[in-house]
């Protein structure tokens, strides 16, 4: 089933791509560009490619990779995200690049925490002299955003935000993991100032936000 899921989430692209193979290819395809942050520790530059499918609809496919890496607590610090999204554009001309989408990313987010730590259980606190924590992360949102588009309709710049849920899928491998309390903060959505969700050494579902800028040049 694994290996089938690349494919499922492609083929409404391709066959949109099909549909549209009459229209001109020329202004269908563009490059994208935009600043990324991957929570705790990093920054990023991600990049993409849009497929204008039809006049009405386009596909987005994006990969982002760690830049630099600022002065952190951690070591051996893995980062790297790619997402897929399905854009509907508005029809009425007054609102032109105005557009409604669906989006899904998955995070690869894996560190080494050298130092002394705590991590929560469901049986309570524990303490641990090192650990390597992997918390890879899956969302979904959806989106609402405006293309605003150059005169020479090649170059645009697209403002967009969105809302939907998101899921951690944490494992600690920790040296000298002992208990220290019974208590927990709470795991639950955490809508406004949640726990840090890597923290927790079980799965988590939690509320998810998104918002960014991104540049775009079509070929």
């Amino acid at each position: 089933m694994k290996s089938l899921l690349p494919f499922l989430l492609f083929l409404p692209a391709l066959l949109q791509t099909q549909k549209a193979a009459g229209q001109d290819s020329a202004s269908r395809m563009a490059v994208v560009i935009s600043p990324a942050l991957f929570v705790p520790v990093s920054a990023a530059v991600q990049v993409g490619v849009q497929l204008r499918l039809n006049k009405r609809c386009a596909f987005q496919a994006e990969v982002a990779y760690p830049t630099f890496y600022p002065h952190n607590d951690y070591e051996k610090i893995s980062y790297w995200r790619g997402a897929v999204e399905w854009k509907f554009y508005s029809s009425k001309p007054q609102v032109s690049g105005k557009y409604y989408a669906v989006r899904a990313a998955y995070l690869h987010r894996q560190l080494v925490d050298s130092n002394e730590g705590v991590v929560h259980q469901k049986d309570g606190e524990y303490h641990y002299n090192e650990a390597t924590i992997k918390s890879p992360v899956l969302s979904l949102a959806l989106i609402i955003g405006k293309e605003f588009r150059a005169k020479n309709k090649k170059f645009f710049a697209d403002v967009f935000a969105g809302a939907g849920v998101r899921r951690l899928f944490n494992h600690y491998t920790a040296k000298d993991l002992r208990l220290t309390s019974l208590d927990r903060p709470k795991d639950n959505f955490g809508w406004l100032f949640p726990e840090e969700g890597w923290r927790f050494n079980y799965p988590l579902t939690r509320f998810h936000l998104t918002a960014g800028l991104r540049f775009g040049w079509r070929l």
